[in-house]
């Protein structure tokens, strides 16, 4: 019985540990993103703890063992992490307004967030190999089980978080049940303690009142600060929200606004940048099938839909939450021509058999690009998948120049080693913005030898219009950018992407 309780412990403080790792990336995601910087930042502070708490929990080990001091050991950090969802929106705030860089910033928060009772959680399973190794000559068949079964613990907490918990509870709630599951553990301690009653008293004092407090805590999410607030998810993707004013909804991804809608208008192109990817039908208005990469609250799809209700879209998006949101709050609906898939783009691309006048890629992030949707392998696989000349355009968060321009320089390049033309607009260039700018950016790749003036693009849009189109139209020609891109920035490939790099330079 008591060696199934040794094991019980190290299970579960591993799979406790393992489930703030992976739950910690929805708490940084609303300030600092997902980008390759906030997952290094878990790592590092995480393997950091464990170092510590290893070499304590060694330390502590060898000066009277005890199971009241193992109690202690699991409180504390069931304590700490139940009360971080009331203080780390503070903390993590506070941490993105002093604006470390894409790099300590994370690395600072993760630091303060999670290292204290990181360090706890480390202690356990030296301790407990202390208390359950009862003769010398089997020390190390002791420490192998116990070790074995922290990490098979920690394989658990990390599949059942970011499979089933993330979009089922919530962050909060995940990181309650993440403290409230330390103390009740150290409760199942509680009989095997030799110890002084007093001593058992308090700890027994300790836990439950800890876990008074928390079943008095509501598992529905807390009140949202602000009442226009319609809709927060956690999804296997993004921590999704979507709020309204008198005048539009919008939809967020962690702390990207990635779609509105005019209340008044659903259909209406809302954002400045959708306009922009429209001139894709400057180049194809004779399109009959097009594939869209991200759909977000649907905005581009629906336009599309009702000004070419005879023209097929497959609009895809790798979150099944962002489709079913954009049904049920963004007026986005299927019809015959206009088909939803929940899959990853570029494997829904591999596997279709149709072939697409327009291949459009609405799926990159301000801080993050999925790195597999902007290499020369995955254009290759576009170009075999688009109908003589068929085209693809990309919206781009990126500058054209300067430091913050490498991300388009590095995507345009690395376009060009498969399409003989590329055509780039910078949306807020008509309001005097900087290229050095960050702003959404269009990349048009087309199969043509010879290029198309601007002039003839604004002609085209001027000839379709439809409300598909900045206005005045004539921003187009503004937002052109009519220079070669230095090429100061790598071919992204399969095998050599630093998309996070070229990012955050």
């Amino acid at each position: 019985m008591v060696q199934l309780l040794h094991y019980l412990v190290v299970f579960v403080s591993g799979a406790v540990l393992m489930a703030l790792e992976i739950a910690g990336s929805r708490i940084l995601a609303p300030n600092f993103g997902s980008s390759i910087f906030v997952w290094g930042s878990l790592i590092s502070v995480v393997m950091t703890a464990l170092s510590i708490g290893y070499f304590w929990g060694g330390w502590m080990s060898a000066r009277e063992p005890s199971y009241s001091k193992l109690a202690t050991l699991l409180v504390i950090p069931g304590v700490v992490i139940f009360f971080l969802p009331y203080v780390y929106p503070t903390i993590t705030d506070s941490i993105a307004a002093m604006d470390l860089g894409n790099r300590m910033s994370p690395l600072v928060a993760c630091s303060a967030l999670f290292l204290f009772p990181g360090v706890f959680i480390g202690t356990i399973s030296p301790y407990v190999i202390r208390l359950a190794a009862t003769q010398l000559n089997t020390v190390g068949s002791t420490a192998g089980n116990l070790y074995a079964v922290s990490t098979a613990g920690s394989i658990f907490g990390t599949l059942l978080t970011s499979f089933y918990l993330i979009p089922v509870l919530g962050v909060s709630n995940i990181i309650h049940s993440l403290g409230g599951t330390l103390v009740v553990l150290s409760l199942i301690v509680v009989p095997l303690m030799k110890l002084q009653r007093a001593a058992v008293a308090r700890a027994v004092t300790v836990g439950w009142l800890f876990l008074a407090s928390f079943g008095g805590y509501n598992l529905a999410s807390a009140p949202a600060a602000w009442a226009k607030t319609l809709l927060q998810k956690d999804t296997f993707y993004h921590r999704i929200r979507v709020e309204e004013d008198e005048e539009a909804r919008y939809m967020y991804f962690d702390r990207t606004l990635q779609s509105a809608m005019t209340l008044k208008d659903p259909t209406a192109l809302r954002l400045v940048y959708s306009r922009y990817t429209s001139v894709a039908m400057t180049f194809r208005p004779d399109a009959k099938r097009m594939l869209l990469i991200g759909v977000g609250g649907g905005s581009i799809p629906k336009k599309l839909n009702k000004e070419f209700p005879n023209m097929a879209i497959d609009a895809i998006d790798l979150d099944p939450e962002v489709i079913r949101i954009a049904k049920d709050h963004f007026n986005l609906a299927e019809n015959k021509n206009l088909a939803l898939h929940a899959q990853d783009g570029r494997l829904f691309m591999a596997r279709t058999q149709h072939q697409y006048d327009i291949i459009m890629l609405d799926a990159y992030f301000t801080d993050s690009m999925p790195f597999h949707l902007a290499t020369k392998q995955f254009f290759e696989l576009a170009r075999k998948k688009l109908a003589p000349g068929g085209i693809v355009v990309a919206n781009l968060i990126s500058a054209v120049t300067g430091p913050s321009g490498k991300i388009a320089r590095s995507f345009v390049r690395t376009q060009k080693q498969v399409f003989p033309q590329t055509y780039v607009f910078a949306s807020r260039r008509p309001d005097n913005v900087s290229l050095e700018t960050i702003q959404n950016v269009i990349v048009i790749a087309t199969q043509d030898k010879q290029r198309v003036d601007i002039k003839e693009i604004v002609k085209r849009a001027t000839a379709i219009d439809k409300g598909l189109f900045p206005d005045p139209i004539q921003d187009l020609a503004v937002a052109y950018y009519d220079r070669p891109l230095p090429e100061d920035a790598p071919i992204l490939t399969d095998d050599f992407a630093p998309t996070d790099n070229l990012l955050n330079p």
